[in-house]
């Protein structure tokens, strides 16, 4: 394993307390539980399918999820979505969505479905601390719209922009 800056492990411990893991391989789900805990993870729960993901999450107060794409009996997009628009405290926790199916499509739709983060497999230790670095240590805007419920999509505000594509409330004076 590569060695991880120690500054960095305090940094992230308090976000690691309690970790839910949803893939539909025990393999996948059991290697993913290992690296969480060799980064401080404490309470690290796994699930199979997508029906119980939910009580999983409240029953599990869930500071970080992890979610494959697709597999049997499991659509992490579904879960994604579901959990945004649901009632559930843990609903604004950070979702890092992981698959080797890394098309266009998956891409936009774990963005649009609400995902943090996009991780694609094979990851390796330092891909994978990047994007809980990103979510846990550098948090986005929430937007709560018809169409969408997440982190804001935008990963930077570019103030050069100025195309007719810009929000309103963001044109410069």
């Amino acid at each position: 394993m590569l060695a991880i800056d120690q500054s960095f492990l305090r940094k992230i411990a308090p976000h690691l307390e309690r970790v839910v893991i949803f893939d539909p391989s025990a393999n996948s789900a059991r290697l993913m539980v290992e690296v969480i805990r060799g980064l401080g993870g404490r309470h690290v729960a796994t699930i199979q399918k997508t029906t119980s993901a939910l009580d999983c999450i409240e029953n599990h107060k869930a500071q970080l999820i992890l979610t494959e794409f697709k597999g049997p009996e499991f659509d992490g997009l579904e879960m994604i979505s579901s959990l945004r628009r649901s009632a559930l405290a843990e609903r604004m926790a950070p979702v890092i969505l992981y698959t080797a199916e890394a098309t266009v499509e998956s891409i936009r739709g774990a963005r649009d479905a609400g995902a943090h983060e996009f991780l694609r497999k094979p990851y390796t230790l330092k891909d994978l601390t990047k994007r809980i670095e990103n979510v846990m240590l550098k948090p986005r805007d929430w937007i709560e719209a018809k169409a969408y419920v997440g982190p804001d999509r935008r990963r930077f505000n570019s103030e050069a922009y100025t195309g007719t594509r810009r929000r309103g409330s963001e044109k410069a004076a």
